[in-house]
């Protein structure tokens, strides 16, 4: 058959289709949904879970390194009244400058350096940061600082605490010269009144 005879072909029963529709019963009768398994059909078992696909390794968090020629010391009052300074003093002993680099620390109430925590001597309770606080959302910008060579850099902050004998533990947490670093100063222990 010639192309423009088929076409001319289903042209024609077009309608004729379209008539044999519309004379068809407007109802059909409605088949209720199965919600019981059909009589002689194993009882269908839920599936067990599959274990879980294997998920690519995870690259490990790069460790702080340790800077050999670098060491903090934590200088507080031992008795202190209102509020309490903290000055935390790297030293390095490197022939060449070192920059430090640190961020802002959510759980550190913004602040950027020194890193501390505060214990309550006794009872090792600690008391800042305070233990289930939602952290802050600071700003992520760094703050910077050269420490000359065989020089000192020094950062400071101040902490609210209540009366009482405390522990300070202090590090800085940041990167030296483009190295991730954690450099811990020794704990001191101050009186509050």
């Amino acid at each position: 058959m010639k192309p423009r005879a088929l076409l001319l072909s289903v042209l024609l029963t077009l309608p004729v289709l379209a008539a044999a529709q519309d004379a068809a019963p407007a109802t059909l009768p409605e088949i209720p949904p199965v919600v019981a398994p059909l009589p002689g059909t194993p009882p269908v078992k839920p599936a067990l879970p599959t274990p879980a696909a294997p998920t690519a390794p995870s690259v490990p968090a790069a460790a702080a390194v340790a800077l050999p020629e670098v060491q903090a010391n934590l200088f507080v009052p031992r008795t202190v009244t209102g509020k309490v300074g903290l000055t935390f003093t790297i030293r390095s002993s490197s022939a060449a400058p070192i920059t430090f680099s640190v961020r802002r620390d959510n759980d550190q109430n913004c602040a950027t350096a020194p890193q501390v925590r505060v214990l309550e001597v006794g009872t090792r309770a600690v008391v800042y940061p305070v233990p289930g606080a939602s952290p802050r959302l600071c700003a992520q910008d760094l703050e910077t600082r050269t420490a000359a060579a065989r020089g000192n850099v020094t950062f400071t902050r101040e902490l609210e605490l209540a009366p009482g004998e405390y522990m300070v533990e202090s590090w800085l947490s940041g990167f030296a010269n483009n190295l991730l670093v954690k450099v811990p100063a020794a704990p001191v222990r101050i009186t509050v009144k």
